[in-house]
């Protein structure tokens, strides 16, 4: 609201009005503008396609196996230079992300089925 302000004061515009939560979201909604999620890349999995696998992929991969041999590791990254990932726009419009800083901080997390060990690599 006090970006409505500045810009009213900017352009010399003489009004009354007091820009509330009300007025924001009146005006959001006469101008169809609402709030997205800019995406990247879409990385999601059927759920059947998992269950799929699971029940007839995964027993012959780990048979043979002890469950204290049998790992997950996952790496997952922390982008703390990032702009927020969310955006005003108009409802038809579609939200893409631009540039964005790769200045990350990555982790390796692992863990077998049994316990969880601390292990350096």
């Amino acid at each position: 609201m006090e970006k409505a302000q500045e810009i009213s004061k900017k352009l010399n515009v003489e009004c009354d009005a007091s820009f509330s939560s009300g007025w924001l979201h009146r005006f959001k909604l006469r101008h169809d503008i609402t709030g997205k999620t800019v995406s990247g890349e879409s990385g999601d999995v059927e759920c059947e396609t998992v269950d799929h696998w699971i029940q007839n992929h995964f027993p012959y991969m780990i048979k043979g196996y002890e469950q204290k041999d049998i790992f997950n590791a996952d790496e997952t990254g922390l982008f703390y230079n990032l702009l927020p990932s969310k955006t005003l726009a108009i409802k038809s419009d579609t939200c893409h992300g631009g540039k964005k800083s790769n200045v990350r901080l990555s982790a390796l997390l692992c863990a077998n089925q049994m316990d969880l060990k601390n292990y350096l690599l």
